[in-house]
């Protein structure tokens, strides 16, 4: 599959985009890591260190009183998705059952209207400051449970984000991993063993369930199973709630979001690679709804 890039990302009235290197901080460091994060980057909650200098962070005093709605869409003839390669295996009478997205790889997932699927958008507080994260909506998300199922060959959805929790406000989410097929899988979880997140292999029955806690890092955790290779999936993970996942059409809301305020929103689809690959545009929102991001991506 070739690279994709951002093309652009329209507002009602229309905005140009810039390209950042970064999802966390305007300009990148000297020490990326091998991973292809950078320090310091990742999207900062209440209380986080600022990667350049070391200390805390001031808080972003704002009302969290808007809502942030719009759509992901393929510019263009949207590419032919290749077919899994699961003819020959023992269980392909339950890998036909899936839905059509299902039996083809992942990675471009066109629904209604071009929407593409699995693309994440977030807000990053401005460089020096951090999100005041309110009680209320830490209580939101947490009641947002995250999903990884298989329900027969592929996991679903393909792209978790997850709220981890920050350091004023350690609750967060934990992922509930779903076996809904009528054969067995394992779940294998790879992550920053640094950051909290080391390897987990579980296997789950048909109809088990699991759930599994996941730590915050700066670098998307691979998702595998050892029983069907060609299934995978990638979990994003922040330590702040401003955060969405474009739906099967490319749809996607944030809530509560900071408002009177310049917030940098970045876009991440898995084909740009490492987070700090991610786009970017500086925008200030009003209270209630704001108008809808129309935002486009193209495979070049």
């Amino acid at each position: 599959m070739k690279r994709a890039h951002l093309l652009g990302m329209l507002l009602v009235p229309a905005l140009a985009i810039g390209i950042t290197t970064l999802p966390g901080c305007n300009k990148p460091t000297t020490e990326d890591k091998k991973d292809g994060t950078a320090k310091g980057d990742g999207a900062k909650g209440d209380g986080a260190k600022d990667g350049k200098d070391g200390g805390k962070t001031e808080t972003l005093e704002a009302k969290t009183d808007g809502v942030i709605k719009g759509k992901v869409v393929y510019d263009g003839t949207p590419p032919k998705m290749e077919a899994l390669p699961f003819a020959s295996h023992d269980d392909k009478p339950v890998c036909e059952m899936g839905a059509e997205f299902e039996k083809h790889k992942q990675e471009w997932i066109i629904g209604g209207g071009n929407g593409v699927a699995n693309v994440v958008v977030w807000l990053d507080a401005p460089k020096g400051k951090s999100f005041r994260i309110a009680d209320e909506t830490v209580k939101d998300k947490a009641n947002e449970e995250p999903v990884l199922d298989q329900p027969h060959c592929a996991f679903v959805p393909h792209i978790v984000a997850m709220y981890t929790g920050s350091t004023k406000n350690p609750s967060g989410q934990q992922l509930f991993i779903k076996n809904s097929s009528k054969v067995g899988h394992n779940t294998k979880i790879e992550g920053d063993e640094r950051a909290g997140n080391p390897s987990y292999n579980k296997t789950l029955s048909p109809g088990e369930n699991v759930k599994h806690t996941v730590k915050f890092q700066r670098a998307p955790l691979s998702v595998k199973c050892d029983k069907h290779t060609w299934m995978n999936a990638q979990i994003i993970t922040f330590d702040q709630p401003y955060f969405a996942v474009t739906d099967k059409d490319g749809v996607f809301t944030i809530k509560n979001v900071p408002t009177g305020v310049d917030l940098t929103v970045r876009v991440w689809h898995e084909s740009f690679g490492a987070l700090k690959e991610a786009t970017s545009e500086t925008k200030s929102f009003k209270a209630g709804e704001n108008p809808e991001l129309t935002l486009k991506v193209k495979a070049k």
